[in-house]
């Protein structure tokens, strides 16, 4: 059974319990991302400053609203396509911890060279009972 789904629409107002993103090793994540959490965001750059996040990793948060987001850890830096190995361990990392909370979805933005990056998001997610839902702005 293919457990993801590609839509057309805004990833912000789907209502998802949790969202996951790339992110780079060196402090950059989407704008949306950013201005929507920027405690998430002063978090995440520490750590990036601290070296705790390498490229594969992942780091989660929860919004005051209860909702997770995973910053998946997917290129080294700004402008590099998405490490597909990295995108392998941080996505399946993020499946995993999504399990273990009982969550059922999670929105993903449409990113990279969807024809590469697709498969491998489509790859992981078959070893995995939570459903993926791939939003193309």
């Amino acid at each position: 059974m293919d457990l993801v789904d590609i839509r057309a629409g805004d990833l912000f107002a789907q209502g998802f319990p949790a969202l996951a993103h790339g992110v780079t090793c060196v402090g950059v994540m989407d704008h949306g991302f950013r201005v929507r959490w920027p405690a998430m965001y002063d978090r995440y750059r520490a750590r990036c400053r601290a070296g705790m996040l390498r490229l594969g990793g992942l780091m989660s948060w929860k919004a005051p609203d209860g909702l997770i987001v995973y910053n998946l850890v997917v290129a080294q830096r700004a402008g590099t396509p998405p490490d597909l190995t990295a995108l392998r361990s941080a996505l399946a990392a993020a499946l995993d911890d999504a399990e273990r909370r009982e969550i059922r979805s999670i929105g993903l933005p449409q990113f990279g060279d969807w024809d590469v990056v697709g498969p491998v998001v489509r790859e992981v997610a078959a070893g995995s009972s939570v459903r993926i839902v791939v939003m193309r702005s």
